[in-house]
């Protein structure tokens, strides 16, 4: 079974209803599937801080409750799927951004938080204990510098 750390996309395509998953067949409703097929077929999904709060604080823009309930619920359901941010991975994290920055191979904007490098940062702290860890995302290239990662769809099960 892998270890599968979920980028923001494939996080937020869990708070869709899943009724509206089975009469659309767009992009967020296919990685839906996937996330819960992956979860039938025991894969750990894990959900970082930091893509957690990505998706939670559009919702909180849009005043989605219900989405905001699926978003909790999926993250909270089972024991260790949520990955607190720690301090330390924030310093993991400050040092590649760094020489990212000073090699002109910058992730995000200058003024930007950068959650690329601290998802990377959060990756690598899973990677001690399962070092099959991959992150499941739609922007491989950021990521790649610095952990596994891949397009979700492309993750096979």
């Amino acid at each position: 079974m892998a270890t599968i750390v979920l980028d923001t996309f494939p996080l937020s395509s869990v708070t869709k209803h899943p009724d509206a998953a089975r009469a659309c067949v767009s992009g967020l409703d296919r990685c839906q599937a996937w996330v819960f097929g992956a979860v039938r077929a025991g894969h750990r999904m894990l959900v970082p801080a930091i893509a957690y709060y990505e998706v939670l604080r559009e919702l909180e823009r849009l005043g989605a409750a219900a989405q905001i309930r699926r978003l909790r619920d999926f993250t909270r359901c089972v024991p260790g799927r949520y990955l607190p941010l720690t301090n330390g991975e924030l310093e993991v994290a400050a040092g590649p951004w760094a020489v990212a920055r000073n090699s002109g191979w910058p992730t995000a904007d200058p003024a930007a938080l950068d959650c690329d490098v601290i998802l990377a940062a959060q990756t690598l702290t899973v990677r001690e204990g399962s070092p099959d860890a991959v992150v499941a995302t739609t922007n491989p290239g950021h990521l790649t510098r610095y952990v596994n990662a891949e397009l979700w769809s492309e993750i096979t099960l």
